[in-house]
């Protein structure tokens, strides 16, 4: 769906409507043809469809006091659009938001609405592995304690690819510290194979409180080397 400002006519537009999709970058708006995304359905893609469809469900189970306190809650977490406009989320939403990150990052679901609180921001020091020592870390600094670490990876990808987002994968689940050195080489190669010298390979950290709010994705390209 294509988000539009309107002023006289038209200020600014962004999102999909009809065949094509609306944006822009650093050179101004532009235009291009929407494409039609593979959807593999994958047992991990299932899984997280799964979460959110019990999580979604769970809300008719809450109390009318439970879901008031959603509510009025939601003042607490707005968002800012892509026009830069404050927008407050349902009650239902912002229910369905933080539990689903709770469930994502092994934490235990809230049935009242929380206190907003602050989300720490970690910044990955250092990224990659050794096919020899067969090991695969990231490091991260931060204030992470009391709060779970989420590292994410891509698999080998061609030299040329720079757009990563949506190629990231949930690696692995981690008690938070403020500083860290996280060994992912299990279980990134029983998710992507075994790792091959000269990767292109992305890495991704986040932050997600007792509470459910996450920090944006801090992403750093790691190096494979023999």
């Amino acid at each position: 769906m294509a988000k539009v400002k309107l002023g006289a006519i038209v200020t600014d537009i962004s999102g999909k409507l009809g065949g094509h999709v609306f944006s822009k970058n650093r050179s101004g708006k532009y235009m291009r043809t929407k494409g039609v995304p593979t959807n593999p359905q994958t047992s991990a893609q299932m899984n997280i469809r799964g979460q959110f469809a019990a999580i979604s469900s769970s809300w008719s189970e809450l109390t009318e006091l439970q879901r008031t306190s959603w509510r009025n809650a939601v003042d607490q977490f707005a968002t800012t659009d892509v026009f830069g406009d404050i927008k407050n989320p349902t009650g239902k939403a912002l229910y369905q938001r933080l539990n689903q990150n709770l469930s994502v990052s092994e934490q235990p679901l809230i049935d009242s609405a929380p206190f907003a609180t602050d989300v720490p921001f970690l910044a990955i020091t250092a990224a990659g592995g050794s096919l020899a020592a067969n090991d695969l870390t990231v490091r991260y600094d931060g204030e992470g304690l009391g709060n779970k670490v989420l590292v994410f990876a891509t698999e080998p990808l061609s030299q040329g690819t720079k757009f990563v987002k949506n190629k990231l994968r949930l690696i692995e689940v981690f008690a938070g510290a403020d500083s860290d050195t996280l060994d992912i080489e299990l279980s990134y190669t029983n998710k992507f194979g075994e790792l091959v010298v000269g990767s292109n390979v992305y890495f991704g950290i986040k932050t997600v409180n007792q509470v459910g709010q996450a920090s944006p994705m801090m992403t750093k390209k790691g190096l494979i080397e023999i």
